[in-house]
C-alpha cells in the first residue's frame, strides 16, 4: 500500500510539474482547459451582438470590432472578481490594454442561445458619452477581417462550376479572384461563420475597377469558391 502511494505521489508532482511547464513555455496557447481561456472560448464560439447604445458608445470612446475579438485572443484576461457567474446569463468582465490604455468589456454568455452580447464597455481616461438611443436593436459584430482572411486561407481554393461560368462572363483571372478577399470585406448580414459542417462567408469589394461580392464556402479540405455576382454581363 504504501508503495502505491508513493507512485500516486511521485505522479501528482510529475503532473503538476508539467502542467507549470506547459503555461511557462506556451502561455495561454498551450492550456485552452485553464478557466480563463474555457471561458474566452466558450464567448468567442457564440455570435457576439451589440445593442445600438452599446455601439455608440464604442463609437464615442474609440473602440471598434477588433478591439472586442483582441479581448477573446491572449492579451484579454477574464476578471472573474468581477465577474457575475452566479446570475442568468452569467456576466464576463474582460480587459486588455490598447496602445498602454486599459479598456474593458462585459459579456453576457447566453447559455441557452447560440449568441453573446456586449453589455457595458470602458476605456480608461475616456470621457463620458451621452447617446440618444435606447439598446433595442442589436446587430452581430463581424469578425476582425485579418481573423476571415485566415480562415479562407486555411485551406486550398477549388472554384466550382457556377463560379467558373462566371469568371468567364466576367472576364475575371484566377489569379485576381484568389487575391480578392485579402482587400474585400465581410458581409455579415450574408453570411454564415458558425453554419456546420461548412460555414460561408461572403465577401464584397472590387475586380476590375466593378462591384462584386463572392461565397466562400469553407469545407474540411478546400476553400470552395462557389458563386460571383456583380454588374451584370453581357450575354449571361
Amino acid at each position: 500500500m504504501d508503495k502505491f502511494k508513493n507512485r500516486i505521489k511521485y505522479f501528482l508532482v510529475g503532473l503538476s510539474i508539467g502542467v507549470i511547464l506547459v503555461y511557462f513555455m506556451f502561455g495561454n496557447r498551450g492550456c485552452s482547459w485553464l478557466p480563463e481561456n474555457r471561458v474566452k472560448n466558450m464567448i468567442g464560439e457564440k455570435e457576439i451582438v451589440v445593442g445600438d447604445s452599446v455601439l455608440a458608445i464604442m463609437q464615442c470612446i474609440g473602440l471598434n470590432n477588433d478591439d472586442i475579438y483582441e479581448l477573446l485572443k491572449d492579451e484579454g484576461e477574464v476578471e472573474f472578481s468581477l465577474s457575475e457567474t452566479q446570475v442568468i446569463p452569467k456576466i464576463y468582465y474582460i480587459e486588455a490594454y490598447k496602445e498602454d490604455v486599459l479598456y474593458w468589456a462585459k459579456f453576457a454568455l447566453y447559455e441557452d442561445k447560440d449568441l453573446t452580447e456586449v453589455t457595458e464597455v470602458f476605456v480608461t481616461g475616456a470621457s463620458p458619452c451621452e447617446v440618444n438611443v435606447t439598446n433595442e436593436f442589436f446587430s452581430t459584430m463581424p469578425l476582425p477581417h485579418s481573423d476571415v482572411i485566415a480562415i479562407i486561407e486555411s485551406h486550398e481554393f477549388r472554384i466550382l462550376s457556377e463560379a467558373e461560368a462566371q469568371m468567364e462572363s466576367y472576364g475575371i483571372s484566377e489569379e485576381d479572384l484568389f487575391a480578392f478577399h485579402k482587400t474585400a470585406e465581410i458581409n455579415i448580414e450574408r453570411s454564415e461563420p458558425r453554419l456546420l459542417p461548412n460555414p460561408h462567408y461572403v465577401m464584397e469589394g472590387t475586380l476590375n475597377n466593378k462591384p462584386f461580392s463572392v461565397k466562400y464556402i469553407i469545407g474540411e479540405n478546400r476553400t470552395r469558391i462557389e458563386s460571383i455576382v456583380g454588374p451584370k454581363p453581357t450575354g449571361y
